[in-house]
């Protein structure tokens, strides 16, 4: 699948635009990259001067969940004129392209994670031609952008490359990040009936996919399956694995880069999708109850039917942590409750989790943003119940108050420009020292302590460390220690025995733990 690519990177300054060309042999000697590197549309008076000293660099990662989104669909000139950072934007493969594995040598998978090393590679390489410092990199990225980010830290390829990290709602250790081979086994067979290909040997498989028009790929391999990185151990003989274990696992062992991380996630992630999906006026009990069910039950799915699962006792208690007190009928309450529900489990917890882990090695900053645009423009259309959805966050950091077009520049409250400003400058101090308040910003930001596990929470009406009032510390404690060892205890006599080769489960009964399950979770209770 190699390919000759011819990677273009642009500088302009003033009306001169001045453009490289370099070959693929000089990127890298395996697939295919693509990469665009913005340095700032810079007025000539601005221009940054590489005599006096290196700059920062930003390597981005977009979002899409892995299946679709661009480089070009975040607009960094804010950013680089006015706090003096070089920023870099990766084209990395998507969808069947990026994430298809055959589970052996012929295709192992995780290209889409490999154009990016590839990427980081070229830039550490040749950043010091723009300007850049080869050995201060923060790799940044949002949405899956921000779970790639959360995958560099754990891939053997990429250690040594970058130097900090910024990870924007997204995290690596929020559930199904992953796949693995005895479920990826299903989608292989999909895309062989899907264009006509035999199964075995892999080599025929694949070359019968390479004939394949790629408009046919994506439109018909897209919803075959959520394209997403898979764990890789064993599958290639001649070369290590990006992924060789579970994220959880690999953070566990310890076997990440322990580089500065800034990572957060919005009060309201998810909101917009619960709005499109008729609860604007709230959630009624049995809605919520279903909907926290189901959310619950794809922990404790398992690939046997035959098997048991003490699943009621494991919904139970998530239901006991979370139900209204006193209780309500109230529909307005119950939708808060469950966007606090599905905020603190598949975005709290595992922000609170991953800076345990990295906060024993290196500092790490946490943000909640609770802070809702002023501007009309940006709001309209948008229910006042929500507070900041998911991409939001981005509007404050790229500078969007400052990108509209002239006619509507006067559509944008000042405040929000005011605001802006101050997330531009924390992230991009972030980049340069490792601290986001080290210059220019009088805020309190403290890095995250076992001890004191500080978010900034960052609101209307001032940025301020949280405390019991704004953070739910109960809550992140119940997903990341609690539930854990329910869920373990209530799936314990379907003890499943893998050999994450693409075989089988072998299930082993383990009937006798059963009595002891409600006792379990009374004592854990108590």
């Amino acid at each position: 699948m190699k390919q000759s690519v011819i990677l273009v990177l642009g500088l302009k300054i003033g009306k001169d635009v001045i453009q490289y060309q370099v070959s693929q042999a000089e990127l890298s000697q395996s697939s295919t990259h693509v990469m665009i590197v913005h340095v700032g549309e810079i007025a000539h008076e601005h221009a940054l001067d590489y005599n006096v000293e290196r700059y920062p660099t930003l390597v981005w990662f977009h979002g899409g969940d892995f299946a679709r989104g661009s480089p070009n669909n975040i607009n960094p000139f804010q950013l680089v004129l006015n706090q003096k950072v070089i920023f870099v934007s990766v084209a990395y493969r998507l969808n069947i392209f990026g994430f298809f594995s055959s589970l052996d040598n012929e295709a192992p998978g995780n290209f889409g994670l490999l154009d990016q090393t590839a990427a980081l590679t070229w830039v550490k390489n040749n950043i010091a031609s723009f300007g850049g410092d080869p050995d201060n990199v923060c790799i940044f990225g949002h949405d899956a952008g921000s779970v790639s980010v959360g995958f560099h830290l754990l891939s053997p390829y990429s250690a040594g490359l970058f130097q900090k990290a910024i990870a924007m709602s997204g995290n690596v250790l929020s559930p199904d990040k992953v796949n693995v081979a005895r479920k990826e086994v299903i989608t292989v067979n999909k895309v062989a009936r899907a264009f006509g290909c035999f199964r075995e040997p892999t080599s025929a498989l694949l070359g019968c996919l390479r004939r394949v028009p790629f408009k046919a790929l994506l439109n018909i391999g897209e919803p075959l399956a959520q394209w997403k990185p898979i764990v890789d151990n064993g599958f290639s003989n001649v070369s290590g694995p990006v992924l060789s274990d579970f994220p959880s696992k690999l953070f566990e062992d310890e076997m990440f880069s322990p580089v500065p991380v800034l990572t957060g996630f919005t009060d309201m992630e998810d909101a917009l999708f619960l709005e499109k999906n008729g609860s604007d006026s709230g959630v009624s009990q049995r809605e919520f109850d279903v909907m926290r069910e189901e959310i619950i039950l794809a922990d404790i799915t398992v690939d046997n039917s035959s098997c048991f699962t003490n699943q009621h006792h494991i919904q139970d208690a998530v239901a006991f942590f979370y139900k209204p007190i006193p209780p309500t009928s109230n529909e307005t309450v119950l939708r808060k409750l469950y966007l606090e529900f599905y905020t603190d489990k598949l975005h709290a917890a595992a922000t609170y989790q991953l800076a345990k882990h990295i906060s024993k090695h290196t500092s790490v900053y946490l943000y909640r943003f609770d802070l809702k645009p002023f501007s009309e423009v940006v709001n309209e259309g948008i229910s006042d119940w929500i507070g900041v959805p998911h991409n939001f966050d981005l509007i404050f950091t790229f500078g969007l108050p400052y990108l509209a077009l002239p006619e509507d520049l006067d559509k944008w409250d000042r405040r929000d420009k005011r605001i802006s400003d101050i997330v531009m400058k924390m992230w991009s101090n972030f980049a340069w020292y490792s601290n986001p308040t080290n210059s220019g910003v009088i805020i309190n930001w403290e890095p995250f302590e076992i001890e004191k596990p500080g978010f900034l929470i960052i609101d209307r009406q001032n940025f301020s460390m949280s405390t019991a009032a704004t953070v739910n510390y109960k809550a992140l404690e119940f997903w990341t220690d609690f539930y854990p060892k329910v869920v373990e205890i209530g799936t314990k006599c379907c003890k499943e025995s893998f050999e994450d080769n693409g075989v089988g489960p072998t299930i082993e009964i383990r009937a006798r733990y059963m009595p002891f399950l409600l006792t379990y979770v009374i004592i854990l209770f108590s």
